[in-house]
C-alpha cells in the first residue's frame, strides 16, 4: 500500500509540473494549441491553450481539430501494411506496377517509398509552390504529374532524403488497389474502428465543427496563407485532435488494425535518419537512459504539431498548434523530460520595463552573423540595405516575396537579423524555420548601462543587445530551441 501511495503522490507531482509548465507558456504568449501527456494508460494533461480563432475569440479545447501535416504519413503507412495484410500489395512492388509510364518506376519500389529512399524530389520544394502551386485544386493525378517527371535526387536505395511526393504516390496506390478514395479509407479502415470520430482526411471543401484556423506572424498574429488540402493527401492532409490522436497510439500497441509482425515492420529501423515506415524511430537520452522514440513533427500552412511515443515507457507526448511559429518540437521535449524525472525550469513570466526612446534607436538596423574570423560580406551600402529590407509588407513576409531583394545586396537572408522601430515598439525580423521570414516584437524586459535584452512576443526568445566602448552593437540571439546566435551591427 505505501508503495502504491508513493507512485500516486508521485504521478500528482508530475502533473502539477506539466500544467505549470504549459499554464506558464500560454500566459506569456509562447503557446496556442493544445497538449496531452500519458503515462502508461493515465492522461496526465489534456488542456486546450490560447484561441482557435483569433478573430472571433474562440478558445482552444481538448476537443478542438487541428491540422496534422506529416503526421498523416503514419496513417498512410499503416494502411499499406493493412492492404499487405490483405494479399493485395507487397512493399517489395516496384511502383511500374501501378503506373507503368513513371520513370524509372521499374527501380522504385514501395519500400523506398515509405523510408524516403526513392530519390523522388518534394513537390513542396519546386519552383511555384509556395507562390501558385499550393493554392489551386490539385486532383492527385494532377499532383503526381507536377514531380513524376522531375529527375531523381540519387539511386533509389543509396541514401535518404525526405520527400512528401512519396506519400502521394502511396495515396494514389491505396485508391487503386482498395476501390476506396484515400480519405475514406482512412475513415472507414483506421478512423472508424478507432472511434475517431474527430479526425479525417480534410478536402478544403467541407466544414468541419470545433476547427481552429491556422495563424502565423508578422508585427502580430495574421492569418497563415490559404493551402488547397487536395494537394496533400497522405502526405499531411489529415486533421485530429490531441484525444483522438490518444487512442492512435493505445491503438499501436495492440493488433486491433494491423497483425504484430506487420507493426513490427512499420517500426523497423530501416535507416539512420527516418527509421520506420512513415515515423522516425530513434533512440533519445532522458535523466541518463536511452529511450526508443517512434515519433513525427508534422507542420502546414499555420499548423504544427509534434507526436512522441517513448515506447519502452508507455510515455506519448502530443502537442499540436495552430501557430505556425511555435517550437513543438522542444515543449514535446520538455514535456517528456519532465515525466521521466529531468529538472525543466518553468518560463519566468515576461514582465516588460520602460526603456528610453533614444536607447530604443540605438539597436535599430541590420545585424549581420558573426563568422568565426570576425569577417563579413563586403561591398554592401548597409544604410541603403536598412532603408529597403526593412519595409517589408506582411503579403511580401508571408509569401517569400522578398527574397530577391537580400540578392539584390549581395546578402544571404538567413545570416542577418533585422530590427525596426514602429508606434515606440522594437521588432525583429529574420528566417527561421524552412527559412520563412517573420517579424515579431521584442520587449525589453531588463537594462544595463551597457546594453538590454529583449524578450520576443509568441514565441519564448530571448535577444541581448550590447554597446562596447566604442559604440559598437552586438547582439546574442536565443532561439527557442537554445540555439545561439551572434551578430554584429551594421547599419
Amino acid at each position: 500500500m505505501k508503495n502504491k501511495e508513493q507512485t500516486n503522490a508521485s504521478m500528482h507531482e508530475t502533473t502539477v509540473y506539466l500544467h505549470q509548465y504549459m499554464k506558464a507558456l500560454s500566459r506569456n504568449g509562447h503557446f496556442n494549441g493544445a497538449a496531452l501527456v500519458a503515462l502508461r494508460g493515465n492522461i496526465l494533461l489534456s488542456e486546450g491553450y490560447g484561441m482557435a480563432n483569433w478573430e472571433h475569440e474562440v478558445p482552444n479545447t481538448p476537443q478542438t481539430k487541428f491540422r496534422i501535416g506529416s503526421i498523416t504519413k503514419g496513417f498512410t503507412a499503416l494502411a499499406i501494411m493493412q492492404l499487405q495484410e490483405q494479399g493485395l500489395l507487397s512493399v517489395h512492388d516496384a511502383i511500374s506496377e501501378y503506373f507503368p509510364d513513371y520513370p524509372r518506376g521499374h527501380e522504385i519500389t514501395l519500400h523506398h517509398l515509405l523510408t524516403h529512399t526513392s530519390g523522388i524530389p518534394d513537390y513542396a520544394g519546386l519552383p511555384g509552390y509556395w507562390e501558385r502551386t499550393m493554392r489551386l485544386y490539385s486532383p492527385i493525378e494532377q499532383t503526381i504529374a507536377s514531380f513524376q517527371h522531375e529527375p531523381l535526387q540519387f539511386q533509389p536505395g543509396e541514401r535518404t532524403s525526405y520527400t512528401s511526393s512519396s506519400f502521394i504516390l502511396l495515396s494514389a496506390i491505396i485508391e487503386r488497389v482498395s476501390g476506396l478514395s484515400y480519405a475514406d479509407y482512412i475513415v472507414e479502415r483506421i478512423c472508424i474502428p478507432l472511434n475517431m470520430n474527430d479526425s479525417g482526411v480534410e478536402d478544403s471543401r467541407t466544414v468541419l465543427k470545433h476547427f481552429a484556423s491556422g495563424y502565423s506572424v508578422c508585427n502580430k498574429i495574421i492569418p497563415a496563407e490559404y493551402v488547397d488540402m487536395s494537394i496533400s493527401l497522405g502526405g499531411g492532409g489529415m486533421y485530429s485532435t490531441i484525444a483522438d490522436l490518444y487512442k492512435w497510439d493505445r491503438a499501436l500497441y495492440t493488433e486491433s488494425l494491423l497483425g504484430r509482425e506487420s507493426l513490427h515492420h512499420i517500426f523497423g529501423p530501416y535507416s539512420p535518419i527516418f527509421g520506420g515506415y512513415g515515423w522516425v524511430v530513434n533512440e533519445e537520452t532522458i535523466d541518463g537512459v536511452k529511450r526508443k522514440r517512434v515519433a513525427h513533427h508534422g507542420t502546414m500552412n499555420g499548423f504544427c504539431a509534434d507526436f512522441n511515443r517513448f515506447v519502452d515507457d508507455d510515455l506519448v507526448i502530443i502537442v499540436l498548434s495552430n501557430m505556425n511559429i511555435t517550437p513543438v518540437e522542444r515543449i514535446s521535449g520538455d514535456l517528456a523530460r519532465i515525466v521521466l524525472g529531468e529538472e525543466i525550469d518553468v518560463p519566468e513570466t515576461v514582465t516588460a520595463i520602460a526603456l528610453a526612446t533614444e536607447e530604443m534607436e540605438r539597436y535599430i538596423g541590420i545585424y549581420e552573423r558573426t563568422e568565426p574570423d570576425g569577417s563579413h560580406a563586403a561591398d554592401i551600402d548597409w544604410q541603403e540595405a536598412f532603408t529597403s529590407l526593412s519595409r517589408f509588407s506582411t503579403v511580401e513576409i508571408a509569401v517569400g516575396a522578398h527574397v530577391n531583394r537580400f540578392h539584390e545586396f549581395g546578402i544571404h537572408p538567413g545570416s542577418i537579423i533585422i530590427i525596426t522601430q514602429e508606434e515606440q515598439k522594437l521588432y525583429l525580423q529574420m528566417a527561421k524555420r524552412h527559412g520563412a521570414w517573420y517579424k515579431y516584437e521584442i520587449v525589453p524586459i531588463s537594462a544595463t548601462e551597457h546594453g538590454a535584452t529583449f524578450a520576443a512576443q509568441y514565441i519564448d526568445e530571448r535577444v541581448i543587445c550590447t554597446r562596447n566602448g566604442q559604440g559598437s552593437i552586438t547582439i546574442e540571439h536565443r532561439d527557442a530551441y537554445g540555439n545561439l546566435m551572434f551578430a554584429a551591427k551594421m547599419s
